[in-house]
């Protein structure tokens, strides 16, 4: 999923250019912290923090990025040191081998495992709902991988249980 964001295209389509310059500057950096960060890129302004912050929850949500506790912070600050997904997980990355489809379908398929049961309607406010999404709830009820009750769905590991 990661590297599938990663691609140039996919990065210029999903992310704002906040998002962007933040990402470029945070694999620049390799790792920095969120007061380095605001400023280097002078978004140290009040009217700056919720753009600021929403682009970083954004970056994290797509996994592109990642915080951890400062554990040396300067005086009271309890700020955010932040990498790029790679830098913090270095090539331990690529050994899966699946696809952007067969992750997304696998990972579709976990959370409605872990649900046990899940509304179909419900699963959509999840997920950032695509045809790509789509198409993997297709390919795993075909396989059935996961399975429909009613208005549920379920996964063929739930039934056997």
């Amino acid at each position: 999923m990661v590297k599938h964001h990663q691609d140039p295209a996919v990065k210029w389509k999903t992310f704002s250019d906040l998002e962007q310059k933040l990402l470029e500057t945070i694999e620049d950096e390799g790792s920095i912290r969120t007061d380095r960060l605001r400023k280097k890129l002078r978004l140290e302004a009040k009217e700056n923090n919720s753009k600021f912050h929403r682009s970083l929850s954004n970056l994290e949500s797509y996994a592109m990025i990642v915080g951890v506790e400062d554990p040396h912070p300067e005086r009271h600050l309890h700020a955010n040191v932040w990498q790029t997904w790679n830098t913090r997980v270095g090539e331990g990355m690529g050994r899966s081998g699946l696809s952007y489809n067969e992750a997304l379908a696998k990972l579709l398929e976990k959370t409605i495992e872990a649900c046990v049961l899940a509304r179909e309607d419900q699963i959509r406010k999840w997920f950032q709902w695509s045809d790509d999404t789509e198409k993997a709830e297709r390919d795993l009820l075909k396989s059935e991988r996961i399975m429909k009750a009613g208005p549920f769905l379920l996964t063929s590991r739930i039934l056997r249980s």
